[in-house]
């Protein structure tokens, strides 16, 4: 299928099958791994080598760890450098900007665009 879309079609599913079974064998050989003793494994099982019990809940530590610090502060990291300067050309208002018009006193405001300066007035000066 040549466009993108993201309605279901024949490869799509049997991949997404795929992906569910796979994933819920890999979740349960990994309750395996963590909650079954080694003995009961190395005896009963014949199976020899594992990773240590450690890494079972390091693992998934590390890997919480590191989505939070992704989330809270790479990401907005990126943003903010992403931001254009107040004095940037793409902050500027063009023609198809909405204008401020007058609003019915109790009523709700029509949509407007917020000039940058006003913004900025409101954020961070402090009123007297």
């Amino acid at each position: 299928m040549s466009e993108r879309t993201p309605a279901p079609y024949g490869p799509r599913s049997v991949y997404g099958y795929a992906m569910y079974i796979g994933s819920n064998m890999l979740l349960l050989l990994y309750l395996v791994w963590a909650f079954i003793p080694d003995e009961f494994l190395h005896k009963k099982l014949g199976l020899t080598y594992w990773p240590s019990k450690y890494w079972a809940v390091a693992l998934p530590i590390w890997i919480l760890t590191a989505i939070a610090v992704f989330a809270f502060a790479i990401y907005p990291a990126i943003n903010m450098t992403l931001t254009p300067d107040i004095d940037d050309i793409r902050t500027i208002t063009d023609e198809y900007c909405l204008k401020k018009k007058k609003r019915i006193h109790g009523g709700i405001p029509p949509v407007s665009d917020i000039p940058i300066t006003e913004v900025c007035r409101k954020l961070y000066l402090q009123e007297d």
